[in-house]
């Protein structure tokens, strides 16, 4: 008895000690196609990311100090999202050549199931989660918040920026108007061919044209004054819209009012949700709450006194009265100050929960995409060991098929989510879980080495509804 404890015991030393083996060689295996993907996807987002801002950082009179640090900021999202991309391309790469040299058939021989093959790569993929989580937590807010103040500060400089040749400015750059210069010159915010849509104010529809023009900040950079030279003014009023005004000018000053550009040092600019930790995102989250009960409350208040005043009769029409007046005026005077309480209160209190979903959605979203390092590498395995058929480039090809469905799922979750069509936790974890399952199953194809269950029944619906009717 003894004897057969000692054999039992020497067999699973053996074992052990070939599968430690097998673990360090697949992990060596996979950490160099993991650093060469990562270095790979890091040079495309750079590459997009300079496609995108070359005409905003180069040739506009900024130092390479500037522009440096500028690119230097902005690398951080794309390590975030680079590292799961990376893992899923290096699964797929290790296990497939490995596949095709045979070396899988050969583990297998030895003992070893794929379960077990698979997991030094998921340990290594949880501490690159790990990894991509603090980066996500810490170097990110900050490197969102530097590359935001930076980019304020260069448009504080250089207030053209701001306008592209050619494209019309959106409200978030100038809020009330849109602005179109066919040239700008950066580097005496000197602008030419301007044309100037003031929707500001709701009862007038104005458009401005002007030959040239100047634009500056005031000194308070709380106000973007843009000064137009020899244009038109056209006018319509919507009280009146049968009448038209047109008018020249030779010098026309507009002063528009603006935010995010009024601070005098780095970092004493207000954060949004993605300059912010998980932590101070919940923070937020907790305060939006309390807001949320106190509006919660004051619109029921206002609510009961509507009510109130709903069944509470009419005052009787007060003798002589000045003017006639129907009783459907005269309640509506009663009734409106209530109206528009109540309307102000569900405003508000719609603000405050579109901010709340606002904040949870990046919460989740800092959680997610580090989750999906392990998710990937449940994809990226199987795929790499079923790629000895159809190659490695098919493998290669359906892993970055995998990532673009990811990041559609990830996009239109937060869109969804921030339109309150979702939640917050479904939009950020929706495409996770989709691709888990996906994951789950093609782990299980690969262990299983034949067709599943539902491979069969497909085929077999396939072979006697459709093939049968064409033949």
């Amino acid at each position: 008895m003894e004897r057969e404890k000692q054999q039992h015991k020497g067999v699973r030393h053996r074992w052990w000690k070939v599968s430690a083996h097998v673990w360090d060689y697949i992990v060596r295996e996979s950490a160099g196609p993991f650093l060469m993907a990562l270095s790979v996807i890091m040079f495309v987002f750079l590459l997009q990311f300079l496609m995108r801002f070359i005409d905003r950082i180069v040739g506009r009179g900024l130092s390479l100090w500037t522009i440096v640090q500028l690119i230097t900021f902005n690398l951080a999202w794309m390590v975030v999202l680079a590292i799961p991309m990376a893992v899923l391309v290096a699964g797929v790469m290790a296990f497939g050549s490995m596949a095709a040299a045979n070396e899988l058939t050969a583990m297998k021989a030895a003992g070893l199931s794929l379960g077990r093959m698979m997991f030094p790569v998921l340990v290594l993929a949880a501490l690159i989660g790990v990894f991509d989580l603090q980066f996500n937590n810490i170097i990110l807010p900050d490197a969102n918040h530097r590359a935001k103040d930076l980019m304020t500060d260069i448009n504080r400089k250089k207030p053209s920026l701001i306008i592209q040749p050619g494209t019309f400015t959106t409200g978030d750059e100038i809020p009330g108007y849109s602005i179109l210069a066919r040239q700008v010159n950066p580097k005496t915010n000197d602008l030419a061919d301007v044309t100037i849509y003031d929707h500001a104010d709701a009862t007038t529809s104005r458009v401005l044209t002007a030959k040239t023009g100047h634009l500056a900040f005031t000194p308070d950079f709380r106000n973007i004054v843009l000064t137009l030279y020899n244009g038109e003014m056209h006018e319509v009023f919507a009280a009146q819209p049968t009448e038209y005004r047109r008018g020249h000018f030779g010098t026309y000053i507009v002063q528009v009012p603006t935010t995010g550009y009024d601070f005098m040092h780095e970092g004493e600019s207000e954060r949004s949700g993605r300059e912010l930790s998980a932590a101070d995102l919940m923070k937020k989250v907790h305060a939006d709450e309390t807001l949320e009960a106190r509006e919660m409350s004051n619109w029921k208040s206002h609510l009961a006194a509507f009510a109130t005043a709903l069944t509470s009769p009419i005052p009787p029409k007060p003798q002589p009265e000045p003017t006639s007046r129907t009783l459907a005026a005269r309640m509506r005077d009663l009734f409106t100050p209530h109206q528009l309480t109540i309307q102000n209160d569900l405003a508000t209190l719609h603000e405050t929960e579109e901010d709340m979903d606002n904040y949870l959605v990046e919460t989740h979203k800092k959680y997610a995409i580090p989750a999906s390092c392990i998710i990937f590498a449940l994809i990226g395995i199987p795929l790499g060991a079923l790629a000895k058929r159809s190659g490695v480039g098919a493998g290669t090809g359906l892993s970055i098929g995998f990532f673009v469905l990811y990041w559609a799922f990830l996009i239109g979750g937060e869109k969804l989510a921030d339109r309150a069509v979702i939640t917050p936790f479904w939009g950020m974890w929706g495409g996770n879980l989709i691709l888990l399952a996906t994951g789950i199953a093609l782990t299980w194809r690969a262990a299983s080495e034949r067709p599943t269950r539902f491979t069969k029944v497909v085929k077999a619906f396939w072979n006697r509804k459709i093939v049968r009717r064409v033949e």
